[in-house]
């Protein structure tokens, strides 16, 4: 069966895209700033490091924002392995906190307005990044596609967080709460550690044609 051809994308698409990743740079940054207060006044490392992770996605689609000015299309392929290959190691890094806080039998605890934060930012991560996908697969453009893979990622955590704050304040804790901790974070970094290696393959065979 033949493959379709993606479109390009049209000028006026290109600057609701534009916007649309002005919105999520204003609204991840935001969302840093929750995790950030609610880390100091909580005293919790996990919170501190969420923040660092979501003001480094910010960072990205400020990356993206740059290299969507690019006329050259492999200018902009460029921009997308790199954000691929950023994502990767924030990836890693924050896998890493991850194993530290939970195999150390670290109690992950989140105050009672971070939980509302979370649940708000959770709807509205994964209710997008669901709307952006099939967006994203219909043009050829690879800053589209990486806001997206942004987005998901933003999704992603959003979801482990939001189980960690729901057992955090109405589960009994014990093996349970250990265990949904595991297998959640071990499914959310799997999906992120494969969103990350499939982007660098792709910018990276993609450049080899340009």
């Amino acid at each position: 069966m033949k493959r379709r051809e993606r479109a390009a994308l049209p000028e006026e698409r290109r600057r609701k895209e534009r916007r649309a990743l002005c919105i999520s740079l204003a609204v991840g940054g935001g969302y840093a700033a929750v995790n950030l207060v609610g880390g100091i006044a909580g005293r919790s490392l996990w919170l501190g490091t969420l923040a660092f992770y979501y003001l480094l996605l910010t960072g990205l689609r400020v990356l993206l924002l740059r290299g969507g000015r690019a006329e050259s299309g492999r200018a902009r392929w460029k921009t997308y392995r790199r954000c691929a290959a950023l994502m990767l190691a924030l990836t890693l890094a924050l896998f890493g906190i991850f194993c530290l806080t939970v195999y150390s039998g670290h109690v992950i605890a989140y105050p009672q307005y971070i939980i509302y934060a979370v649940a708000l930012y959770t709807f509205y991560a994964v209710i997008r990044s669901i709307r952006d996908l099939a967006a994203a697969r219909r043009y050829d453009e690879p800053i589209l596609a990486a806001h997206k893979a942004l987005n998901l990622a933003a999704a992603v955590i959003s979801v482990y967080s939001l189980q960690s704050a729901m057992i955090s304040e109405f589960g009994d804790g014990g093996p349970f709460r250990e265990t949904m901790g595991k297998c959640v974070g071990g499914a959310a970094f799997f999906v992120l550690l494969a969103l990350s290696v499939a982007m660098l393959v792709k910018s990276t065979k993609q450049l080899r044609k340009k």
